[in-house]
Order: C-alpha cells, then sequence, then structure tokens
C-alpha cells in the first residue's frame, strides 16, 4: 500500500508504518481510557484527588526503567521483541482494571501499562524512524498524541452511556491493542544492531547535549500540561460545570489533544525551533486562561485554555521530536529516544504529583493556581532560551 511518495521515491507512509502508527495509537488509547473513569473509581473506593495522582504516576515510575532497558536492549537485539512483550504487558493492565476488586488493583494495572508504554515507545518509534527517516518523528508523534487524546473520549463516552463502566470499556481496548500487534507479526525489523552493545546508563554526545535539553525540556512543558488534562482535569471540569456528566472530562481531554494531532501537522510548515518556541507562546496563554478560569469560575473561559493548550502541545512535542530525530545517530536511536522519553515522562509524572500533594496542603483551586504560575514562569524561560538559539542559527 503507497499513499505518498518523497523526494527521494520511497513511500511516505507503507503499510508497514501504518500497523506500527496504529499500535502506537491502540497502546496510547488503551493506556488513557481510564483518565475521565477515575472519578468513578473515587467514588467506589472512597479516595480523592491525591490517590487519583499516586495512580497516575506510578504508570510513569514503571515505564521509565521499562524505557531505559528496552531501548538498549532493541538497539543491539532489534526492536520487534520489545513490541511484543509491551503488548503482553498492555494486555495485563487491562485485565487488571476489567477485574479491580479494590484501589491496589488500579496501581497494579497502572504499573504494567508504564511497563508497556516503556517497552513500546521507543522500539516501535525506533523502526518508524528507520523504516521513514524523515517521517518517522511526525508519524510517531502523530500515533502517540492521537492515542492519547482518543482513549479519553471513549473511556468518558463508555463510562457514562454504556452499560457496564467498568468493564466494557477494558474488553473492547484489548481488542483495539490485539489487532495492530497480530497484523505486526509478519513485518521484518530490518533497522540497523549492535551486538557489541552493553547495557549502560544512556548517555547523550557532548556535541549535542545542548540541543539535546532544550529539545527534551520543551517536550517536558508540552506533556507537563497534558499530565494535567489527563489526570485532575476530568475532576476539575465536573467541579467547575456543576455537571456530574463522566463523558465531559474525557470530550475535554480529546478537544485538547486532538488539536494537538492538528497542530502536530501543521507545524511541519514551521522550522523545527519555531516550532517549539510558538509551542511554549501558546502553553503559557493555556495556563492563563485555565488560572482566569478558576478565579471567574467560568467553563468556556477553561475550554478557550484548552484550544491553546493543544495548540502549545502539538507545536511543542513535534518541534522537540523532529529536533531529537534530526540529532540522533542511526545505531543510536533507542538510547537518544530512551533519553527524550524519560525527560519528557517525567513531564508526566512529576508535576502531577506534586499538585497533588499542593492538592492536600492548599486545596485543589489554590494548587492549581501556583502549579499554574510556576509553568508560566517555566514556559517563558524555555521560549527565552529557544528564540536565543534560533537567533544563533
Amino acid at each position: 500500500m503507497e499513499i505518498k511518495k518523497n523526494i527521494s521515491g520511497n513511500s511516505w507512509i507503507n503499510a508497514g508504518s501504518v500497523i506500527i502508527v496504529l499500535l502506537l495509537f491502540s497502546i496510547m488509547a488503551a493506556s488513557n481510557v481510564t483518565a475521565p473513569i477515575y472519578e468513578l473509581y473515587a467514588l467506589k473506593y472512597h479516595f480523592g484527588p491525591f490517590i487519583i495522582t499516586d495512580i497516575f504516576a506510578i504508570y510513569v515510575l514503571m515505564l521509565i526503567p521499562s524505557l531505559l532497558f528496552w531501548g538498549q536492549y532493541s538497539d543491539k537485539h532489534g526492536r520487534k521483541l520489545p513490541v511484543g512483550i509491551g503488548v503482553v504487558m498492555e494486555i495485563i493492565g487491562l485485565l487488571s482494571f476489567l477485574l479491580a476488586r479494590n484501589m491496589y488493583m488500579l496501581f497494579i494495572g497502572r504499573a504494567f501499562m508504564g511497563l508497556a508504554s516503556g517497552a513500546i515507545a521507543g522500539p516501535a518509534s525506533g523502526l518508524l524512524f528507520h523504516y521513514h527517516r524523515k517521517a518517522g518523528a511526525v508519524l510517531t508523534s502523530i500515533g502517540t498524541s492521537a492515542g492519547t487524546a482518543t482513549g479519553p473520549l471513549i473511556g468518558g463516552l463508555m463510562a457514562q452511556y454504556f452499560p457496564y463502566p467498568l468493564r466494557l470499556v477494558y474488553l473492547i481496548s484489548i481488542v483495539f491493542v490485539l489487532i495492530p500487534a497480530v497484523a505486526m507479526y509478519p513485518l521484518k525489523d530490518t533497522s540497523p544492531k549492535n551486538p557489541m552493545l552493553k547495557l549502560h546508563f544512556p548517555s547523550i554526545d557532548k556535541d549535542v547535549t545542548r540541543i539535546f535539553l532544550l529539545s527534551s525540556f520543551a517536550g517536558f512543558i508540552a506533556w507537563s500540561i497534558t499530565a494535567f488534562f489527563m489526570s485532575l482535569a476530568p475532576v476539575y471540569i465536573i467541579t467547575l460545570s456543576g455537571i456530574n456528566n463522566i463523558a465531559i472530562g474525557g470530550i475535554i481531554v480529546f478537544i485538547m489533544l486532538g488539536i494537538a494531532s492538528v497542530f502536530q501537522i501543521i507545524s511541519l510548515k514551521f522550522k523545527i525551533k519555531g516550532s517549539m518556541f510558538t509551542g511554549m507562546v501558546f502553553i503559557a496563554l493555556a495556563i492563563l486562561f485555565i488560572l482566569i478560569s478558576i478565579m471567574k469560575n467560568s467553563l468556556y473561559i477553561f475550554i478557550i485554555g484548552t484550544v491553546f493548550a493543544g495548540m502549545g502541545q502539538g507545536f511543542a512535542f513535534t518541534g522537540a521530536t523532529r529536533e531529537i530525530k534530526e540529532i540522533s545517530p542511526l545505531d543510536k536511536t533507542g538510547d537518544m529516544l530512551a533519553n527524550y522519553y524519560i525527560i519528557i515522562y517525567l513531564g508526566v509524572g512529576l508535576p502531577v504529583i506534586i499538585l497533588g500533594f499542593m492538592d492536600r496542603i492548599t486545596g485543589l483551586f489554590n494548587g492549581i493556581l501556583y502549579y499554574g504560575i510556576a509553568f508560566i514562569i517555566f514556559s517563558i524561560m524555555m521560549g527565552i532560551l529557544l528564540a536565543i538559539e534560533n537567533f544563533k542559527d
């Protein structure tokens, strides 16, 4: 299947890349169907926002060591086995939610989902980079963000309007994960391998350290605001709107990440550092509008902030991923991606954990206020650094 030709004559997207993107999409969707459903679990098992952030954070705690190991393993032995193992762990995680009888099984489920994402993210992205060096970064960003957007939408709608709200969505998710996983089995892995590679803590070549860190922290900020929408935003939206409808939280998350997916494509018209700079500007605006929505108690202003957040995430994440692709040696792709994803997922986990603690100390709304002010400052600082770097070029 050939959809588009690039300048060199190689297919921009072929059957193999479509299957890999669909697998990334399905894994991210399945891992995030829980986002709007946490409110139901909180009512059922009697816990508050602090526990929600802990359940969300255990995903990151398991994901990072998984990234470290499987990224290097894939550079040495190939990328298909880690992806297959990741699929198995994702299904175990979904089964844990499906069969959950207490709060602790939710932690177990999220832990396995984190291990799964760590095993799949680097190797699958590496396969895409190998299949299509030019398009791999874009396809990785689109598959990841589109899946992350669709999961909460499906979870929210099914929890609100379908029977068995804490069961059926996980059965469907298992099917969605298995279809591209089975389709991927016949694909050949011809990406470069380094049999002499020894397991090590990932390192970065000195000549690319500065630009690697700059790009990675742009991705950190992009996924920090995403983490807010994936964890506490549904609870906050229900409180703000006064409408007790689980689907609303999922729809808002879908809008944010759906817009992000669209602007990931639009961002390709920008230079890489220009894309990241634009992302920082929109993220700062997004947080500002979210803070205003708190003070004005306005869901409509929150939605404006949501739109800006999606635009900022799209520009910043794709720009950062494109830059990492540009500076990654072919034989160290897994290593570079592991480092990149570690920083990104620290952005997913650490701020949410901090926000959970702040909720306990100051209350949810004040916690979001302090969290938001800090990230506006952080985004502005990153924007200045990116502008300086762009001027040097």
